[in-house]
């Protein structure tokens, strides 16, 4: 027979597999490999009620299957099933194979365990203050990774900003921004101005740092901010509108920082409707051919 996957079937068969694993073993603590005599990989199945129950993945399980899964022995977080010595020994194996630990979420040690979800429990503690200084200096000790702001150097940072500059012509980078090799550039940039502010805590930059990020246009103040990136929609669209002779009003369409412009447009349509845009806004905004909704003038 051949193997069942968790999509094939439905929860209570998994967990009747689960109970049965619980009653022949004494525990739900199921390897990842794990493959029942019927063909269901059951390890992989109890790791997906983990990630789901953990907020790693998207959930489908209410209270009453996370009391039926306790009922059987369900262990939710890792660490309590496994000592610290035990975790340290898979940091090291992974440290030595790979010369770091930058440990994907998704990563699955050799023995079957979650290292990657468990590396990231490790990251959410210590920026809480919840870890040991004992623990820390052990994590330390395999170049732990505490903020992913690490894995570059500030200059390494300060190109992809320079980067996104000269193909944008501004640094008015969205938050959700990512390099096509997955760096969080939008984010990275936020930081940059909670430090500029001293905002959270952050460490405050130096005066260098400050006229480098200020030589590509940074804007410091959210305000601000909003407002050129406001004035950067309106230039975009009428580049748009020049070219195609209409409105890009569908949601499809993106500006080149990659909001939609269609979208824009509606929320600036439920503004005007609303009567929370200012008059130099509003005159410029129909001047594009841009009204509030029931108006007798349709876009165009």
């Amino acid at each position: 027979m051949g193997e069942r996957t968790y999509r094939r079937q439905q929860w209570e068969e998994w967990y009747q597999n689960a109970r049965a694993y619980a009653d022949t073993f004494g525990n739900l603590l199921v390897p990842h490999d794990y493959v029942t005599a019927d063909g269901y990989r059951l390890g992989r199945w109890i790791e997906r009620q983990r990630a789901m129950h953990n907020g790693v993945i998207p959930s489908s399980l209410d209270r009453e299957r996370c009391l039926a899964l306790e009922r059987i022995g369900m262990v939710w977080k890792l660490e309590k099933r496994l000592s610290w010595e035990t975790w340290m020994a898979m940091v090291q194996e992974y440290h030595q194979e790979y010369g770091d630990l930058d440990v994907p979420t998704d990563y699955t040690a050799k023995n079957g365990c979650q290292l990657g979800y468990w590396i990231k429990e490790q990251r959410k503690k210590y920026k809480g203050g919840y870890l040991a200084e004992k623990q820390i200096r052990d994590l330390e000790r395999f170049d732990m990774i505490w903020s992913f702001y690490e894995r570059k150097d500030w200059k390494d940072w300060l190109r992809l900003a320079e980067m996104y500059y000269q193909k944008h012509g501004n640094l008015l980078v969205p938050a959700s921004y990512q390099t096509a090799d997955g760096d969080r550039l939008g984010s990275w940039i936020f930081v940059q101005r909670e430090r500029y502010w001293g905002a959270n805590g952050r460490r405050p930059l130096s005066r260098e740092q400050v006229k480098a990020l200020e030589q590509i246009s940074m804007v410091w103040g959210l305000d601000r901010v909003r407002e050129e990136k406001w004035n950067a929609m309106v230039r975009w669209i009428e580049e748009y509108k020049n070219q195609y002779g209409c409105l890009p009003l569908r949601p499809s369409v993106k500006a080149p920082d990659g909001r939609s412009m269609g979208n824009w447009i509606s929320l600036q349509r439920t503004a005007l409707t609303r009567g929370k845009v200012a008059e130099d806004r509003k005159m410029r905004l129909e001047g594009l051919g841009i009204y509030p909704f029931g108006s007798t003038k349709t876009p165009l």
